[in-house]
């Protein structure tokens, strides 16, 4: 399990990627499916944290709010968490 949350982790970057990149091009049920995805599957990796800003990313799209500024925010925020947690390790 601890070489699946690895793996995971090390995606983490790509995923955050792919997240802004559908934010520019203002596809929202992109960022929401990879919210869901990262959102379920932080917290099996053992990243609840990770898992709580997709999920507030996926909520706010849910309620139909498209605030792209809030969006990238907690993107950056997502970034900042990644690369404290690379460091802990």
């Amino acid at each position: 399990m601890a070489e699946l949350a690895d793996l995971f982790f090390g995606e983490l970057p790509q995923r955050i990627r792919s997240m802004r990149a559908a934010l520019r091009e203002g596809d929202e049920g992109g960022i929401r499916f990879l919210a869901h995805q990262l959102r379920g599957a932080a917290g099996g990796y053992g990243f609840p944290e990770v898992g709580e800003h997709a999920g507030a990313i996926e909520d706010q799209l849910l309620a139909g709010a498209m605030r792209p500024g809030e969006i990238e925010a907690r993107l950056d925020r997502l970034d900042t968490l990644i690369e404290r947690l690379a460091r802990a390790e």
